[in-house]
């Protein structure tokens, strides 16, 4: 079985065409419209044995429309004649309950950079025997890299596929394709009696790039390296966040550069445009025209150009993230972030978040500090908040002193703000990791942090 996502694209053109023309002749001023056709193919094993396949395909079509500047939203996955008139009724209904939003202007046909395909057709021939091929490979592996290596429940690899229309009234027409993979890894080793798991995934739209042996011998070390870890004593210390996790602590916090969540009161930046809000070193980036990643893109989910937007240059806030509804509420322009599926309002998101690198190598971080805590790992996200910026959470690592690792650590909680953590930042590393994520930040250095054991 491959995944070939062919069929299909024909009605959803269809079914865009016949929601287009209806929408010319309702009441509405203006509209958009959003389809998106998606399918994945997925196994995992165990044990030697391909224990579940799986293969899933959706897709739908969605419209805003505006009555006297009041927008209503509606979305269907049926898309016969009659589901799609309905829906169209369902969204001019809408308006009659939504505020009008002055100002707003839909955007015209405009010029496009060139985008390099983000569609691999080699993909398409991957089939599941290939697939089990690979992944038991990898199994076998990674059990024989160590007799520690208990167990490895979580082993798979998946395809995706993803396709996405546009259309507005004002005669924009777009089409955007993708498609990736992701093979991952989780191996369990046990020594007296304690347990630790070592993760790795490897993705992105060249499969051959995912080597069994490499990526065995990562997942190994990580779970190895773990297995005498104890606690530490709490108190003050500076914190070195590896790559592994650096992506995921920045991640937790993007919302509040997003101007819906600053007019909604849900985020600490509110008023601080132009100002100092953390150390001169942090470079927060939104790059849609980064195509090495998932991220990228030259038009938003409005029909507007996407743009490279520095949102933290040199320490100082300098923008936040628009769409055209947060936009035409402050009577500004639309930076190009808008984020919307085919069953949702419109939303806001980065194009590719990335930190820029800094000058040091990760270990070069490690030895600035007499002694220092080297995270590697999180423990959940529960304790943290996008909103107030608190940030109580476990982790495991490494206790680190004179640049050398002392004792693996585990069982400690490193407690914070964000809004206080970026202000002490000390350093940033000069690499990232190799995850295929559209969220890139390297390892990162702070002053201080509160750890507790």
């Amino acid at each position: 079985m491959t995944l070939k996502q062919t069929s299909g694209s024909e009605s959803v053109q269809a079914a865009l065409e016949l929601l287009q023309d209806e929408a010319k002749k309702s009441a509405a001023s203006d509209f958009d419209i959003v389809a998106r056709q998606s399918s994945s193919l997925s196994l995992s094993v165990f044990q030697g044995k391909v224990q579940q396949t799986e293969i899933s395909e959706s897709v739908g079509i969605g419209i805003r429309v505006f009555a006297n500047g009041a927008p209503g939203y509606a979305s269907t996955e049926r898309l016969t004649p009659e589901s799609l008139r309905q829906t169209l009724k369902d969204a001019l209904s809408h308006c009659a309950f939504t505020a009008p939003l002055r100002g707003l202007v839909l955007p015209g046909p405009t010029v496009l950079p060139a985008m390099p395909s983000q569609w691999n057709a080699g993909l398409e021939s991957l089939g599941l025997e290939e697939m089990a091929r690979i992944t038991l490979a990898l199994e076998a592996e990674t059990f024989a890299r160590s007799k520690e290596i208990e167990n490895v429940p979580h082993l798979g690899f998946g395809l995706s596929m993803d396709r996405g229309w546009f259309a507005n009234s004002k005669g924009v027409r777009h089409f955007e394709q993708e498609n990736s993979y992701g093979l991952g890894i989780g191996a369990v080793a046990l020594r007296n009696e304690i347990r630790k798991m070592g993760i790795y995934q490897k993705s992105g739209r060249d499969y051959t790039e995912a080597d069994p042996k490499l990526m065995s011998a990562i997942a190994v070390e990580r779970a190895l390296e773990l297995l005498d870890a104890k606690p530490i004593p709490g108190g003050e210390m500076p914190v070195v966040f590896s790559n592994r996790v650096s992506s995921s602590i920045i991640s937790m916090f993007l919302s509040s550069f997003h101007a819906e969540s600053v007019q909604k009161g849900q985020s600490r930046l509110a008023g601080q445009l132009g100002q100092a809000i953390a150390s001169p070193l942090l470079r927060l980036v939104s790059d849609p025209f980064r195509f090495d990643l998932p991220g990228a893109s030259v038009m938003d989910a409005e029909g507007v150009a996407t743009q490279r937007h520095e949102i933290i240059r040199d320490g100082v806030l300098q923008t936040f993230l628009h769409n055209l509804e947060t936009a035409g509420r402050e009577g500004c322009a639309s930076t190009g972030n808008a984020a919307r599926g085919y069953s949702g309002r419109v939303g806001t998101s980065f194009h590719n978040c990335v930190v820029l690198p800094g000058e040091h190598t990760e270990q070069e971080l490690l030895q600035m500090f007499p002694r220092c805590l080297h995270v590697v790992k999180l423990e959940g996200s529960s304790g943290c908040s996008a909103i107030s910026g608190e940030i109580s959470i476990g982790i495991q690592g490494f206790l680190v002193e004179g640049g050398k690792r002392v004792q693996a650590v585990d069982g400690v909680t490193i407690s914070t703000n964000f809004f206080d953590m970026i202000k002490r930042i000390a350093a940033m590393s000069n690499d990232y990791n190799d995850s295929f994520s559209s969220i890139k930040v390297p390892a990162f250095a702070v002053e201080s942090m509160a750890v507790s054991g």
